[in-house]
């Protein structure tokens, strides 16, 4: 679901960021809990790069597992999930102006 744009253009980025986890945690929350039986953590992204705080909070935990695992320096981990997402969105983007060929 989306948060009507004219709605959101005297907000902070942070508390859109907010309203759309929360959006998230509605729709999909209680089913995962019970179908799914695991938690559920929205990542919410911008399309400049931006995330919203779990999706921070779930990018430092995972680059935290890497570099423990791989033996490779934390900030060279979040650095290269950093381009990788910056990539995926940037194409996520550009398939949605262009469309699909």
């Amino acid at each position: 679901k989306q948060i009507e744009y004219r709605t959101c253009q005297s907000d902070d980025v942070k508390s859109v960021y907010i309203q759309h986890e929360n959006i998230k945690k509605r729709d999909y929350e209680q089913r995962v809990i019970q179908v799914e039986k695991c938690r559920f953590t929205p990542l919410v992204y911008c399309t400049s790069g931006g995330m919203a705080p779990q999706a921070q909070a779930f990018h430092k935990r995972i680059a935290e597992l890497i570099a423990e695992k791989t033996k490779e320096e934390y900030r060279d981990v979040i650095s290269m999930m950093r381009v990788k997402l910056s990539f995926a969105l940037l194409k996520s983007v550009l398939m949605s102006v262009r469309g699909s060929r």
